[in-house]
């Protein structure tokens, strides 16, 4: 059976050829691209490959590429001898336990972090919380309404996820940047953020293509930087049991809190996503371990933002 062949719908890589199936993932090696895994049935349906044909020779010189294709020789990395954390806003995550429980009795299930955080389910409005956030971004961004609403129609929509949250600062990170995206940009807005909720390639190279995709604008009409918040809510909102909102400093503190150096100033990209989720998985489990009952990682997250958002004042230095 001949290996089938395909393109990526927006970004130029080249012809890609199936060369292997990993589970439900194929893997493609495309000319300009690399190696890649995808769900091609998913791919395909969500319109982010075409399947094209090329003539035998194509087929056959492509095949010896990806069969040839050699990892580029590197020197072994020196090694590090690794110093010692910085020191994070607690001294321990015990410490950090303790004002959680302090802020709110009885932990994620307690009647404060319901009504103050998470929300009860179908509520809706401002007192829904990150409940009805989560009910609203399933219902809003969905796959049928991607298949089925215009431009104009999902960007204002994803402009009531934002609203319905407050995970992005609306002034500074949330819906007052989201809405100055000119007109002319919001089509590749809206078709990066389709990717990203429904595409089938890893979520952190999805996430920084719809990052790059997005082009808010200052009031003098200059582009400004987007931030993790604003790049994340989406996805946390959308699949909260597998993808985290991200605020960098106190994530970069957290890991401190852990044991181990992470900076705050990560590149908005696949490996600086997969280091603060890190950050976010290792919580989880400490949690876990404490007997508290994340119900998903807006749990985790909310942990850590409001410990750190609430941290204790610095003990009194002696005269």
């Amino acid at each position: 059976m001949a290996p089938r062949i395909f393109v990526h719908s927006t970004l130029d890589w080249g012809h890609g050829i199936e060369t292997a199936l990993q589970g439900n993932r194929s893997v493609l090696f495309f000319e300009k691209a690399g190696e890649k895994r995808f769900i091609i049935e998913k791919a395909l349906e969500t319109q982010t490959f075409k399947e094209v044909t090329l003539t035998a020779p194509e087929v056959t010189a492509l095949a010896a590429r990806a069969a040839g294709r050699k990892p580029t020789p590197s020197k072994p990395a020196k090694k590090k001898t690794p110093g010692k954390p910085k020191a994070g806003v607690f001294a321990s995550l015990a410490d950090q336990l303790k004002l959680f429980e302090t802020l709110f009795v009885g932990g994620f299930s307690g009647e404060k972090y319901v009504k103050e955080e998470r929300g009860a389910p179908g509520v809706t409005g401002e007192e829904g919380y990150k409940e009805a956030g989560v009910a609203l971004a399933q219902e809003l961004l969905s796959a049928k309404a991607f298949a089925t609403e215009s431009v104009e129609s999902l960007f204002e929509r994803a402009q009531q996820v934002l609203a319905q949250t407050n995970i992005a600062h609306p002034v500074f990170e949330g819906n007052i940047p989201f809405k100055s995206i000119l007109e002319a940009d919001r089509p590749a807005a809206v078709a990066a953020l389709k990717d990203l909720l429904h595409g089938a390639e890893e979520y952190g190279e999805r996430l920084a293509r719809f990052a790059a995709a997005l082009s808010p604008r200052d009031k003098q009409g200059a582009a400004r930087k987007v931030s993790w918040p604003l790049a994340t809510v989406f996805g946390a909102l959308f699949d909260p049991s597998t993808h985290t909102a991200v605020k960098p400093t106190a994530f970069a503190s957290q890991a401190r809190t852990l044991g181990f150096e992470l900076e705050r100033t990560q590149k908005l990209d696949a490996a600086g996503y997969a280091a603060f989720l890190d950050v976010v998985l290792k919580t989880r489990k400490a949690l876990i371990a404490a007997g508290h009952q994340p119900k998903d990682l807006l749990d985790v997250y909310t942990f850590i933002w409001r410990t750190h958002a609430e941290k204790p004042a610095p003990a009194a230095q002696p005269n």
